[in-house]
């Protein structure tokens, strides 16, 4: 059934409040509750991070599959299956009381919120066509990444207040009315219906045959990398255990880099509608990326200001939403698998996440001996946390290399996907 523009808005709506409840999990835990998870479960630091590389692994994962999964059962389907499923495992997370139950539900949580951002990126091109795809997809973004916002000093204060285990299932519970609303329209609009096609890997291979693609992919992985790790897995911890500021105003600077992403989200997806060459604004963002960098390594080694670091986080933010760009070059690249090769770029940027994120705990445990213990947190030196930002100092300049690569035509339809084997 057709909808019309107002039911297509109210849709796209709600379908963006199951992605705002996604990206709430990737970014507030364990970035905004990481002290009171490694406190109350007796967790080395390697531990807390893997809660957030556990989901960001199987997310990517995930990315690969999806697409072929959506086309086989329908993206309805899948939507409405992978937000049930992301209400469950957050249920699970808020009443655990075993570290098996606490990663359990985390890998609930990653299987559910898989769905979400590539099941956006359909809809929006199904509801809203390609015109207006990178505006909307901006405003998409923007929603989603709201989730995040909230996942920082609003997720912090409700924690402050209640205990993290109360705030998580009350906003599961807003979670799940919020699904069920999405369920109802589709049914009453017959939006669950499909004509189950087939799963085949010819997409895969054609976005894999695609080489054009990679200079993109390798810019995208690495510069999302850096900016979700600051954000999402020690960007809190690393302000309070280096400057010793509160955890409220700790919070309140991964705030102002939410609200920066949201900003720059939209800024860029606007840009990206009129500007048809986007190969330079690419090249400008990973040069942005690696002076943010090199000013957090020096404020580690050096000041450790905090007005510093707020300025880096800032910076990344300014990277991180750069999202509208990227996904947009790679959908002129592979036009005729558009949700493959967006799925595949999804997938590399969050598996590269996972593993930095295990490197980051890593790196952290092995100077554990070198930690303060208080009653409230574990305190890591100051070296763990410049030896991570000198390694993404390192990430950046290849990421800036790769920019160089970029190819692109500045139209819709780029070229023929090459044929698989």
């Amino acid at each position: 059934m057709e909808l019309s523009l107002k039911k297509k808005l109210i849709l796209f709506l709600f379908l963006n409040g199951f992605y705002f409840f996604s990206y709430f999990h990737r970014v507030g835990i364990p970035g905004t509750i990481f002290n009171q998870l490694q406190l109350d479960f007796n967790l080395t630091a390697n531990q807390v991070a893997g809660l957030g590389t556990i989901v960001f692994g199987i997310y990517g994962i995930l990315q690969f599959f999806i697409g072929p999964f959506m086309d086989f059962f329908g993206t309805n389907r899948i939507f409405v299956a992978g937000g049930f499923l992301l209400c469950i495992g957050s249920l699970l997370f808020s009443v655990s009381h075993s570290i098996f139950l606490l990663y359990f539900s985390r890998v609930l949580v990653a299987f559910g919120g898989s769905v979400a951002y590539l099941g956006i990126v359909k809809k929006t091109d199904d509801l809203f066509g390609p015109d207006f795809f990178p505006v909307m997809l901006g405003i998409a973004l923007f929603l989603g990444y709201s989730g995040g916002l909230f996942a920082t000093l609003p997720f912090e204060r409700l924690v402050a207040a209640f205990g993290w285990r109360q705030a998580m299932f009350w906003l599961t519970v807003i979670l799940l009315v919020i699904m069920i609303i999405i369920l109802f329209i589709f049914i009453r609009y017959r939006q669950l219906k499909h004509n189950r096609g087939s799963i085949s890997l010819k997409d895969i291979t054609a976005t894999l045959l695609n080489k054009k693609s990679y200079p993109v992919i390798i810019v995208a992985s690495i510069n999302f990398t850096i900016y979700l790790l600051f954000q999402g897995i020690i960007g809190k911890k690393l302000l309070q255990d280096t400057c010793g500021i509160s955890s409220k105003i700790a919070a309140s600077f991964t705030f102002v880099m939410m609200a920066g992403t949201m900003f720059f989200v939209l800024f860029w997806g606007t840009l990206a509608h009129i500007i048809k060459r986007r190969k330079g604004l690419v090249i400008f963002l990973c040069f942005i990326s690696m002076i943010s960098c090199i000013l957090m390594f020096v404020n580690l080694i050096l000041w450790k200001e905090p007005m510093v670091f707020l300025f880096s986080l800032f910076l990344f933010a300014a990277v991180g939403g750069s999202g509208p760009i990227t996904t947009t070059l790679v959908k002129e690249i592979n036009p005729s698998v558009v949700g493959t090769s967006v799925g595949f770029i999804n997938g590399i940027c969050y598996i590269s996440v996972a593993i930095s994120g295990s490197i980051t705990g890593f790196i952290m445990d092995k100077f554990s001996s070198r930690a303060i213990i208080t009653h409230e947190a574990v305190i890591y030196p100051v070296v763990s946390y410049a030896t991570v930002a000198g390694l993404c100092l390192f990430l950046s300049f290849i990421a800036l290399i790769a920019s160089l690569k970029i190819s692109e035509t500045g139209k819709q339809t780029v070229m023929k996907v090459p044929e698989p084997f």
